[in-house]
């Protein structure tokens, strides 16, 4: 029986790829370098990573001689800065929190961002009341596609992971819920680069999407 619904974040829960793009670009600049130069099969596969990990991508690939945590450090402050201006939710957000929240499901944030991001999504879209549960890239050692984060998140919700539906719009993420042993519904973001969502149990369109008909597919 389902009783826990846990979301990631980015790209699911807000409409934050273009900001994080935007974030990156401008960082790189002061190093001359561009974003573009990596070939699209290697950004596809940085949706979903932590941004400390992106950033050792970045510079590996692009060769910038600086440590990935001073790329990390100026990339995060550009991005916080774009997120409490620009930041949208994702269509239907609310309307499935109310949902499950009215059927009495726990609910749990598992996301690759930092704690300080959580916590401006959820202030400025007066969402904290919704969650019992929060876990962070600051809360595990090894970010998605490892199960540690969805993990965690069951631990903290004091569930075993075949009680709890994972939302998710990332490969990387989709892998990390299904190697914890969640159920999991991939959401597709039609924003960002390409996912596969072939392992997840059920793919949907959007959050509006998804109905308590849509966990009794997965509770069959």
């Amino acid at each position: 029986m389902i009783k826990a619904v846990i979301y990631d974040m980015d790209d699911l829960m807000v409409r934050s790829d273009e900001l994080h793009i935007e974030s990156i670009i401008e960082m790189l600049k002061k190093y001359h370098k561009n974003l573009y130069d990596l070939p699209e099969s290697i950004r596809s596969g940085l949706i979903g990573m932590r941004v400390i990990d992106v950033m050792k991508v970045f510079k590996e690939n692009l060769n910038i001689d600086v440590p990935a945590k001073q790329l990390y450090e100026e990339k995060s402050d550009i991005f916080l800065r774009l997120v409490k201006g620009k930041l949208e939710p994702m269509p239907g957000l609310r309307e499935s929190l109310d949902l499950f929240k009215k059927n009495h499901l726990k609910l749990a944030i598992a996301s690759s961002a930092v704690m300080e991001y959580i916590h401006i999504v959820l202030s400025k879209f007066s969402l904290k009341e919704y969650f019992d549960v929060i876990v962070s890239g600051n809360d595990v050692s090894k970010g998605k596609p490892d199960p540690e984060t969805y993990q965690v998140a069951c631990k903290k919700l004091s569930i075993k992971p075949h009680e709890a539906v994972v939302l998710e719009d990332a490969e990387k993420g989709i892998a990390s819920a299904k190697g914890a042993g969640c159920f999991c519904i991939a959401v597709r973001n039609p924003h960002t680069l390409p996912q596969d969502t072939s392992r997840a149990d059920v793919t949907v369109d959007s959050l509006y999407d998804i109905s308590l008909k849509t966990l009794d597919l997965i509770n069959i």
